[in-house]
């Protein structure tokens, strides 16, 4: 009986699947539902296809109607622009008199001046390229971008931190440089606008967002500008004077919309202080220690394409004898006498020759000066150079002359410097700084002038002056370098919980 209950409970006890069974079950489902969403996935992907073969036949029957509208537009555009060409041809004829004096004047900034090696003697050539760029600027055809916006980095972040630049114009110069190698620079990881009072006056940039307000600036128009844009920083590029008010109505909005601002100032001029101001940036120590902030204030000099300036293998004919100057013919930096320094070196040294590259209201006094005083073969005046061409004009130079008045730092200085030339002027303000020496400098017309000539009279020194500025130009006015400082300083004041460069390096330029 014992036995037969055992075998009794023996079967009715069911009987344990293989090993293998136990496996297979969980594994045949997992395989299945795999194959079921295969079959789901190419179901979808059918449908996607058929959606986007349908939309490629109704295109196919679009085609000839949007190369017909595309061709509409461009001959509209082209008619426009012939008639404008037409209009402005017109124009120039019926106003012969002023037509005929632009004319002079683009073929008067095309002379350059050439130094003849087998003659020994100087002469005055037109440049043809010179003069077609001469003419279509004077006459408002097909100009060139002044400054053109060319990202280092193809790569940019998602999501960027937005910083407003504010600047009271974008003409040619230093602050709008500045501005421009910001974008070059860090336009990958910071997206930038920029909103300013006056355009240049001829041409436009190329790659920048540019929000115009003239003065006297609405409240209006700049909150509008705040609204559309809500910068997390606005950085200000600071001069105060007679656009000071224009200044106010962007700190006011800045501080309004709760923006942290960071102050640049690029001149001479005490820092605006009735805003809540994170930081202070100035150009160059001296200004520094001209003026005093009552904010954080650090100093970061401008930068420069250390790679664009370098030195040429060769030199040009005539250089070691060829003084020159690079400016903006305005009274911010220059005045009237400027000019007065290169008529007083000519006198004393005959076989001189002058290079002035640049324009502006000073422009006719300038020349004018010079023909009073029967010096104009010994001059060359360009006019305005594109930014690109000025490496080549610095080559035809051995000795780069700063005329000013007043300095705050001077990119031009660093160019001639990055390019191998001797640097002697005046010394005021910055110059000293940039230079780290003034013993190039003078005090008076009369001192300054004596040390060009004996500058022009020694080329070992011009030798040895242009090898170290070069060296301090590497040194201490990389754009790169630059470009970092300014980063670490909008993550200095950004908020902590602002990621500036989300699992990025601070280095700047890297490969990609």
């Amino acid at each position: 009986m014992a036995e037969f209950a055992a075998s009794a409970r023996a079967s009715e006890t069911p009987a344990s699947p293989p090993q293998d069974a136990a496996f297979d079950d969980p594994m045949r489902c997992a395989a299945d539902e795999a194959a079921r969403e295969r079959l789901a996935l190419k179901r979808d992907l059918m449908m996607v296809q058929d959606h986007l073969a349908d939309v490629e036949a109704r295109l196919a029957r679009l085609t000839p109607f949007l190369r017909a509208a595309s061709l509409l537009r461009m001959a509209v555009k082209f008619l426009i622009g012939a008639c404008l060409l037409v209009w402005k041809a017109v124009t120039f004829i019926w106003r012969w008199p002023a037509t005929g004096k632009r004319i002079e004047e683009a073929t008067f900034q095309s002379q350059r001046l050439t130094f003849d090696a087998e003659r020994g003697e100087w002469t005055k050539r037109i440049r043809v390229p010179a003069l077609w760029r001469n003419l279509r600027r004077s006459f408002g055809l097909f100009q060139p971008p002044p400054y053109a916006v060319r990202l280092r980095q193809r790569i940019g972040l998602a999501r960027r931190p937005r910083v407003l630049h504010a600047i009271a114009n974008v003409w040619v110069g230093g602050s709008t440089q500045l501005v421009v190698d910001l974008h070059d620079y860090l336009g990958h990881r910071i997206e930038m606008e920029v909103i300013t009072s006056a355009l240049p006056a001829r041409g436009s940039h190329k790659g920048m967002t540019i929000r115009l307000v003239p003065q006297p600036a609405s409240s209006h128009l700049v909150r509008s500008v705040f609204s559309r844009f809500r910068p997390d920083i606005v950085h200000v590029h600071y001069w105060g004077d007679v656009d000071e008010p224009w200044y106010r109505v962007i700190f006011e909005m800045a501080a309004e919309f709760g923006c942290l601002i960071v102050q640049n100032v690029n001149t001479p001029v005490a820092p605006f202080s009735d805003a809540p101001v994170a930081r202070n940036v100035f150009v160059s120590q001296s200004v520094f220690d001209q003026f005093i902030s009552t904010v954080p204030a650090t100093v970061i000099h401008p930068g420069i394409d250390l790679a664009r300036f370098a030195p040429r293998l060769s030199e040009t004919p005539g250089a070691f004898d060829a003084i020159g100057m690079i400016y903006r013919l305005e009274n911010d930096k220059l005045n009237a006498d400027a000019i007065e320094l290169f008529i007083a070196v000519i006198r004393k040294r005959p076989a001189t020759r002058a290079i002035i590259i640049g324009d502006g209201s000073l422009f006719a006094h300038f020349r004018s000066r010079v023909e009073q005083e029967g010096l104009l073969p010994h001059f060359e005046f360009t006019g305005y150079v594109p930014y690109e061409e000025l490496p080549a004009h610095l080559a035809r130079f051995k000795t780069f002359v700063a005329p000013v008045r007043q300095e705050s730092f001077g990119q031009v200085i660093p160019f001639a410097m990055s390019a191998g030339l001797a640097v002697a002027g005046y010394r005021v303000g910055a110059v000293p700084e940039i230079l780290q020496s003034d013993e190039t400098l003078g005090e008076t017309l009369e001192e300054t002038a004596a040390l060009i000539v004996s500058l022009l009279d020694d080329r070992d020194r011009l030798k040895a002056l242009g090898r170290r500025n070069h060296a301090i130009a590497q040194e201490r006015f990389s754009v790169e370098k630059m470009a970092v400082s300014y980063h670490n300083l909008y993550r200095d004041v950004a908020p902590r919980d602002f990621d500036m460069t989300p699992g990025l390096p601070d280095a700047i330029v890297f490969p990609l």
